[in-house]
């Protein structure tokens, strides 16, 4: 089957007059053409050139050239770069650095682009429950909530149970827990979402709050989570206090 190569219309040098386009003759060689063939690879493009080999039935074709794109065709798909679905997953820092972001290396690429995508209305609520919520929602696997709660002092009869809902002078003012339930996750799974979701609070955070991160995952259940590392916990996930 024979396929026919492309290749630019015209060379930069039919644009020039006559004299200059004068073919190599035993006396004289035209170096323009060499000269003017960079050029023509920036502004005209390659084309990709498809190559038979010869044979009446071909069965292997020689790999093609490499298709360079013309400066008019960067400039007409520029638009790309500065959408987050389209973009080149090298840009995507770039991208988000124009709205102050930055992204976990470890985010995945599907994750960084929604994140880009909802940043700028979520900034509308920086600094609330439902802004670090939504971030969480985006970059953790895992399901996540955010618990803003009131730790009173101790109070005889009504507060006063050691180890459970007993503090002696209340808890810290401007106090939230964080909490990832894990049901689904493997062992490395939790330690690699449970240091994203960390890295999340720590950057969306405001800077007065303080917090408790709670990780639930499933206690050991015969036949059901008894794999010893891998879906196997004795008893909760301690807190961890931020």
């Amino acid at each position: 089957m024979e396929q026919t190569s492309h290749v630019p219309k015209k060379k930069l040098l039919e644009y020039l007059p006559a004299i200059y386009q004068e073919p190599d003759s035993s006396e004289r060689r035209n170096y323009l053409p060499a000269f003017l063939e960079p050029f023509e690879k920036i502004l005209l493009g390659v084309e990709e050139k498809a190559h038979v080999n010869g044979e009446t039935n071909p069965v292997r074709h020689e790999p093609p050239a490499q298709t360079l794109e013309s400066l008019s065709e960067k400039i007409a798909r520029l638009h790309q770069l500065f959408d987050p679905w389209e973009a080149p997953e090298e840009f995507l820092p770039w991208l988000a650095s124009w709205a102050a972001l930055i992204l976990c290396p470890t985010l995945q690429p599907g994750r960084k682009r929604l994140l880009i995508a909802k940043i700028i209305p979520l900034y509308r609520i920086r600094g609330t429950r439902e802004y670090l919520e939504e971030l969480l929602k985006i970059c953790v696997d895992a399901p996540t909530a955010v618990l803003e709660e009131e730790i009173p002092p101790l109070q005889l009869g009504i507060h006063s149970t050691v180890g459970g809902d007993m503090y002696i002078g209340g808890g810290a003012p401007h106090y939230f827990r964080v909490r990832l339930v894990a049901s689904n996750l493997n062992v490395l799974e939790l330690q690699a979402q449970r240091q994203l979701a960390y890295e999340v609070v720590e950057l969306a955070k405001p800077a007065h709050t303080g917090y408790e991160f709670q990780v639930d995952s499933p206690q050991m259940q015969v036949g059901v989570h008894s794999t010893v590392g891998l879906d196997t916990v004795l008893g909760a996930a301690p807190a961890q206090l931020t």
